[in-house]
């Protein structure tokens, strides 16, 4: 019985200038398949941001816990600031003489019975009392832990009368959510049809939920491992009405 002859295809490839359909079809379906592989992601938090202690000290006041609703600007956590406020009152009681001194001058001065060098010389040493209550205010307030934005308290990791270093400085963790991020991992072919500040449809969840989003972020290097562009979204969460960890792909 006469063996079966085989086409030669790697021959076929070496002699020939033009791919081998043998080739060809894999590598198309390849590409086509990567075209459309979208790498899921997750609804996050907008911000998550990591409240720290400025400078070293105990902690006197915690007025949140895990879960608590904050405002920007609240305060979060202060560290005892007792020798501070005490110093401020003396500072604040030294200024109120220096400015009765300063009134007293000017008044003299206008009837000429006070020098003008005096004068001037009062009126500096009430700046200089003027600048150590700003000085002491704003030591005080480097001791005082504000939300930066609106949020939740997820996490505390240091209690009144526990001590924080400027080595270890993490007092508690808040997350903003009015708002979430999304990262997604494109093919460049999808990511070069999205606009920077544009709207786009996320699908989130199971149920795939299609929720608009704003394009925050597009970036300008394709990573070489995965062959991808990360892309930002960034969905209003008025409400909490989603949760973060969610899973999210691009609508077509």
């Amino acid at each position: 019985m006469a063996a079966a002859h085989w086409p030669n295809t790697t021959a076929g490839l070496m002699n020939s200038n033009k791919p081998s359909k043998f080739l060809l079809t894999p590598l198309l379906a390849l590409f086509a398949l990567t075209a459309r592989a979208d790498v899921p992601g997750y609804t996050e938090p907008y911000k998550t941001i990591t409240v720290s202690a400025a400078e070293t000290g105990v902690i006197k006041e915690l007025p949140v816990e895990e879960g608590s609703v904050v405002k920007q600007g609240q305060i979060l956590a202060r560290l005892d600031i007792a020798q501070l406020n005490a110093e401020l009152e003396i500072a604040k009681i030294q200024a109120d003489l220096q400015r009765t001194k300063v009134e007293r001058l000017e008044e003299l001065a206008r009837s000429q019975r006070a020098a003008k060098e005096e004068l001037e010389r009062s009126r500096a040493d009430l700046k200089i009392r003027d600048a150590e209550i700003r000085k002491i205010e704003a030591a005080i307030e480097t001791r005082t832990m504000r939300s930066p934005v609106s949020g939740i308290v997820t996490e505390i990791k240091r209690q009144p009368s526990e001590a924080v270093s400027l080595g270890s400085p993490h007092v508690l963790t808040v997350v903003q959510i009015d708002r979430l991020n999304v990262n997604l991992f494109l093919p460049p072919i999808r990511a070069e049809k999205l606009r920077l500040g544009g709207s786009a449809t996320l699908l989130l969840g199971e149920k795939s939920e299609r929720v608009p989003a704003i394009i925050e972020f597009i970036s300008p290097v394709t990573d070489a491992a995965s062959g991808t562009v990360r892309v930002k979204f960034v969905l209003d969460n008025a409400g909490a009405k989603l949760r973060s960890g969610i899973t999210a792909t691009l609508a077509d």
